[in-house]
């Protein structure tokens, strides 16, 4: 004899819709896939205050997304906790290719309504956005996704931190080391 009472019988499945959405696949990851992961281990920013860091950068058969860490002094992270909080609560980032082609420069990151667009809809320029985050306390990450995969050649990403903080942040990596690594990530389900 059981604890439990007995379930009621499971409700009849619905049925599928007839035409499912699908984001579009520059707008984030692949769904389904399992992303390789490039390390970067870049330092763009270290003080006694702060450390502002690339640690990789997750590869996908259609983009990339970039891992940000910053790391406050836990001594002083009452003092610092102002970098997350101006005007726009979090870091601008940014990307420049090879082929000179730039995303993430606008005012208003992640919108993609200006964004110049071929005749199928596909933007023609880097797309840069936003892909999550979180922390607190002492460190943060975020994660920002950008389409398409980068061409050969030096592929740099610009970090500007919330005011007060002024200064620029970049790193260079290699667009050939990102394309390769689209190539070993997994796709699971299409």
């Amino acid at each position: 004899m059981s604890f439990f009472e007995p379930l009621p019988p499971p409700p009849e499945p619905a049925q599928p819709p007839e035409r499912r959405w699908f984001p579009p696949a520059w707008d984030r990851p692949s769904e389904g896939t399992l992303p390789a992961t490039l390390a970067l281990d870049a330092v763009l920013q270290q003080d006694d205050g702060i450390v502002v860091a690339v640690p990789h950068v997750d590869v996908f058969p259609n983009g990339f997304r970039i891992n940000l860490l910053m790391l406050l002094d836990p001594h002083r992270s009452a003092d610092l906790r102002a970098l997350h909080r101006g005007p726009t609560m979090m870091p601008r980032v940014g990307v420049r290719f090879a082929d000179g082609r730039v995303g993430g420069r606008s005012a208003m990151p992640g919108m993609h309504h200006n964004l110049p667009k071929d005749e199928l809809g596909v933007p023609t320029q880097p797309y840069v956005g936003f892909a999550g985050g979180g922390g607190g306390g002492s460190g943060w990450t975020l994660s920002i996704w950008v389409y398409p995969l980068p061409p050969d050649g030096p592929l740099e990403i610009f970090v500007a931190l919330p005011s007060p903080a002024t200064q620029e942040l970049s790193t260079v990596l290699d667009g050939s080391a990102v394309r390769a690594a689209a190539q070993r990530a997994r796709v699971i389900w299409t």
